[in-house]
Protein backbone atom coordinates (compact mmCIF):
# COMPACT_ATOMS: atom_id res chain seq x y z
CA UNK A 1 0.00 0.00 0.00
CA UNK A 2 1.37 3.11 -0.98
CA UNK A 3 0.99 6.59 1.59
CA UNK A 4 1.73 9.87 1.53
CA UNK A 5 2.77 12.02 4.35
CA UNK A 6 0.75 15.61 4.23
CA UNK A 7 -0.14 18.47 6.38
CA UNK A 8 -3.09 17.24 8.48
CA UNK A 9 -6.51 19.46 7.46
CA UNK A 10 -9.50 20.22 9.43
CA UNK A 11 -11.25 16.75 8.09
CA UNK A 12 -8.45 14.33 9.10
CA UNK A 13 -8.67 15.88 12.65
CA UNK A 14 -11.47 13.97 14.45
CA UNK A 15 -10.28 10.78 12.47
CA UNK A 16 -6.96 10.82 14.69
CA UNK A 17 -8.15 9.60 17.89
CA UNK A 18 -9.14 6.17 16.16
CA UNK A 19 -5.46 5.83 14.76
CA UNK A 20 -4.02 7.27 18.54
CA UNK A 21 -6.47 4.51 19.88
CA UNK A 22 -5.17 1.93 17.62
CA UNK A 23 -1.80 2.86 18.55
CA UNK A 24 -1.68 2.77 22.52
CA UNK A 25 -3.18 -1.02 22.34
CA UNK A 26 0.24 -1.75 22.32
CA UNK A 27 0.34 -0.56 26.08
CA UNK A 28 -2.09 -3.02 26.93
CA UNK A 29 0.65 -5.88 26.36
CA UNK A 30 3.57 -3.97 27.93
CA UNK A 31 2.47 -5.17 31.37
CA UNK A 32 0.11 -4.23 33.93
CA UNK A 33 1.83 -0.67 35.16
CA UNK A 34 1.14 0.93 31.53
CA UNK A 35 -1.84 -1.20 30.43
CA UNK A 36 -4.04 2.19 31.72
CA UNK A 37 -2.34 3.80 28.60
CA UNK A 38 -3.73 1.59 25.85
CA UNK A 39 -7.47 3.10 27.70
CA UNK A 40 -6.66 6.15 28.08
CA UNK A 41 -7.82 9.23 26.60
CA UNK A 42 -6.47 10.35 23.06
CA UNK A 43 -5.31 14.21 22.40
CA UNK A 44 -8.33 15.88 22.54
CA UNK A 45 -9.81 17.36 19.83
CA UNK A 46 -9.44 21.07 20.63
CA UNK A 47 -5.34 20.61 21.07
CA UNK A 48 -5.14 18.99 17.70
CA UNK A 49 -7.10 22.20 16.23
CA UNK A 50 -4.60 24.59 17.86
CA UNK A 51 -1.57 22.37 16.80
CA UNK A 52 -2.88 22.15 13.48
CA UNK A 53 -3.76 26.25 13.03
CA UNK A 54 -0.07 26.09 13.68
CA UNK A 55 1.27 23.99 10.97
CA UNK A 56 1.98 21.34 13.42
CA UNK A 57 -0.09 18.00 12.74
CA UNK A 58 1.20 15.60 9.71
CA UNK A 59 -0.76 12.40 8.63
CA UNK A 60 -0.18 9.42 6.95
CA UNK A 61 -2.74 8.83 4.65
CA UNK A 62 -3.57 5.57 2.98
CA UNK A 63 -4.62 4.73 -0.42
CA UNK A 64 -8.31 6.37 -0.25
CA UNK A 65 -6.69 9.38 1.90
CA UNK A 66 -7.54 8.68 5.19
CA UNK A 67 -5.00 8.83 8.09
CA UNK A 68 -3.10 5.86 9.23
CA UNK A 69 -0.75 8.17 11.42
CA UNK A 70 0.10 11.18 12.74
CA UNK A 71 2.21 13.19 13.89
CA UNK A 72 1.50 16.39 16.14
CA UNK A 73 4.33 19.15 17.32
CA UNK A 74 4.42 22.10 18.96
CA UNK A 75 7.14 24.63 19.63
CA UNK A 76 8.83 24.35 23.21
CA UNK A 77 11.82 26.48 24.81
CA UNK A 78 13.08 27.28 21.07
CA UNK A 79 12.77 23.76 19.71
CA UNK A 80 9.84 21.81 18.11
CA UNK A 81 8.41 19.48 20.82
CA UNK A 82 7.16 16.22 19.43
CA UNK A 83 3.77 15.68 21.23
CA UNK A 84 2.29 12.89 19.76
CA UNK A 85 3.34 10.13 17.45
CA UNK A 86 0.73 7.58 16.22
CA UNK A 87 0.59 4.97 13.60
CA UNK A 88 -2.76 2.36 13.33
CA UNK A 89 -1.69 -0.63 14.76
CA UNK A 90 -2.50 -2.41 11.09
CA UNK A 91 -0.51 0.01 9.40
CA UNK A 92 2.96 -0.13 11.30
CA UNK A 93 6.49 -1.71 10.26
CA UNK A 94 6.12 0.09 7.09
CA UNK A 95 8.36 3.24 7.91
CA UNK A 96 5.63 5.61 8.61
CA UNK A 97 6.89 6.84 11.81
CA UNK A 98 10.13 7.90 10.32
CA UNK A 99 8.61 9.79 7.50
CA UNK A 100 6.54 11.61 9.73
CA UNK A 101 9.32 12.45 11.81
CA UNK A 102 11.03 13.62 8.58
CA UNK A 103 8.11 16.26 8.36
CA UNK A 104 8.44 17.15 11.55
CA UNK A 105 12.62 17.62 10.66
CA UNK A 106 11.33 19.50 8.17
CA UNK A 107 9.08 22.26 9.61
CA UNK A 108 11.73 22.06 12.57
CA UNK A 109 14.08 23.38 10.30
CA UNK A 110 11.68 25.65 8.23
CA UNK A 111 10.94 27.22 11.81
CA UNK A 112 14.72 27.79 12.42
CA UNK A 113 15.02 25.16 14.95
CA UNK A 114 17.89 23.58 16.26
CA UNK A 115 16.50 20.07 17.89
CA UNK A 116 13.19 17.91 17.49
CA UNK A 117 12.25 16.74 21.12
CA UNK A 118 10.01 14.65 22.97
CA UNK A 119 9.34 12.67 26.20
CA UNK A 120 8.73 8.76 25.86
CA UNK A 121 9.45 5.60 28.07
CA UNK A 122 12.90 4.68 28.02
CA UNK A 123 12.49 0.65 28.56
CA UNK A 124 10.14 -0.05 25.65
CA UNK A 125 11.48 -0.82 22.31
CA UNK A 126 8.84 1.36 20.55
CA UNK A 127 9.73 3.94 22.39
CA UNK A 128 12.98 5.25 23.35
CA UNK A 129 15.50 2.50 21.41
CA UNK A 130 12.76 3.18 18.40
CA UNK A 131 14.00 7.13 18.13
CA UNK A 132 17.31 6.75 18.97
CA UNK A 133 17.55 4.44 15.96
CA UNK A 134 16.26 8.02 14.19
CA UNK A 135 19.08 9.83 16.06
CA UNK A 136 17.63 11.00 19.32
CA UNK A 137 18.94 10.92 22.36
CA UNK A 138 18.31 11.20 25.93
CA UNK A 139 18.78 14.46 27.81
CA UNK A 140 17.87 15.70 31.05
CA UNK A 141 15.56 18.54 30.74
CA UNK A 142 17.55 21.23 32.17
CA UNK A 143 19.43 21.32 28.88
CA UNK A 144 16.00 21.50 27.13
CA UNK A 145 14.52 24.06 29.32
CA UNK A 146 11.83 25.17 31.52
CA UNK A 147 9.06 24.03 29.14
CA UNK A 148 10.44 20.61 28.97
CA UNK A 149 10.77 20.03 32.51
CA UNK A 150 7.43 21.02 33.23
CA UNK A 151 6.07 18.49 30.48
CA UNK A 152 7.77 15.79 32.25
CA UNK A 153 6.03 17.43 35.98
CA UNK A 154 2.88 17.02 34.09
CA UNK A 155 3.38 13.86 32.36
CA UNK A 156 4.07 12.57 36.20
CA UNK A 157 0.99 13.96 37.70
CA UNK A 158 -0.60 12.45 35.03
CA UNK A 159 0.26 9.09 36.81
CA UNK A 160 3.36 8.50 34.37
CA UNK A 161 6.23 6.55 36.30
CA UNK A 162 9.10 9.43 36.30
CA UNK A 163 11.70 6.42 36.42
CA UNK A 164 10.48 5.56 33.05
CA UNK A 165 10.23 8.18 31.48
CA UNK A 166 12.58 10.59 29.23
CA UNK A 167 13.43 13.26 27.39
CA UNK A 168 15.21 12.66 23.76
CA UNK A 169 16.45 15.58 21.50
CA UNK A 170 17.76 14.69 18.03
CA UNK A 171 20.08 18.00 16.76
CA UNK A 172 19.00 18.88 13.04
CA UNK A 173 22.20 19.54 11.30
CA UNK A 174 22.06 23.19 9.38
Amino acid sequence: MSYAIRAASQVDLPLLAQVERSAAALFAQAGADLAWLAHGEPLPLRTLQALQQHGGVWVAADGQDRPAGFLAAQPLDGQIFIVELSVALLHQRQGLGARLLDAAEAHARAQGCASLTLSTHRHLPWNAPYYARHGFSEIDAVALGAGHALKLAREAQDGHDPALRCLMRKPLAR
